[in-house]
């Protein structure tokens, strides 16, 4: 592995320091808790205790887990014979309790990358599949940010429509996919759009789904959907 990149050079600790001066937050001290970092050396996300004030004259939370910005990506596979829709999930592991989880295709946003730029890249390393730049439709014009306060992950939402025949999309459940170098494991798993929203097993997907239905005015299908 290259030389590790220090934490406070890094392009997302940077982003995430520009973030607390446009909060006009004055951050006293920040220490370093843990930093992983890539093959490369690149700072993947950091969790940091800090001192930091608000205009107010209040405290932050000690601790902010840095991550950066991301991208998850809906791809829905139609099926040409039938109109029938799928959704194409990764299915995988929870780092933090190993509970095995049906997600979206996802991915950070390093330097230099644009959402769309990283959205086709992680598309194609984790389901195999390459569409062209005009097929990929962001689903709203900003990000997300998660449910969680203590870190600074904002998810862009995009998703895009694949026609297939039915035993090409069958084809597809259950291919084992991954960088066996950055230690994923996955497989993807293809599912109705119904039972694809029941199997979703966080939030991101949940308004995933939302989101698409929604922008493509597919109240049928929203109808379906288990809550």
């Amino acid at each position: 592995m290259a030389q590790p990149e220090p934490f406070q050079h890094s392009f997302k600790y940077k982003a995430w320091q520009r973030k607390l001066e446009q909060n006009q937050i004055q951050l006293k001290n920040v220490q370093d808790v843990y930093t992983r970092h890539g093959n490369e050396g690149q700072v993947l996300h950091t969790l940091v205790k800090l001192d930091a004030t608000t205009p107010d004259g209040a405290k932050l939370s000690p601790l902010c887990f840095i991550k950066g910005d991301a991208i998850s990506i809906l791809v829905v596979l139609i099926d040409e014979e039938t109109g029938d829709k799928f959704v194409l999930m990764v299915r995988q592991r929870r780092v933090c309790d190993g509970s095995e989880t049906y997600e979206h295709p996802a991915g950070m946003i390093d330097e230099g990358e644009t959402p769309p730029e990283v959205a086709l890249r992680e598309l194609k390393e984790e389901t195999g599949l390459e569409i062209p730049p005009d097929e990929l439709i962001p689903l709203g014009p900003r990000a997300w940010y998660s449910a969680t306060s203590t870190s600074d992950e904002a998810l862009y939402f995009f998703y895009c429509e694949r026609r297939m025949s039915g035993p090409a999309i069958r084809a597809l459940h259950g291919k084992s996919t991954g960088k066996a170098s950055e230690q994923e494991q996955t497989r993807l798993h293809v599912a109705p759009f119904a039972e694809a929203h029941r199997l979703v097993s966080n939030l991101h997907g949940v308004l995933g789904h939302l989101l698409y239905l929604r922008v493509v005015g597919d109240y049928a299908t929203l109808e379906t959907l288990p809550f």
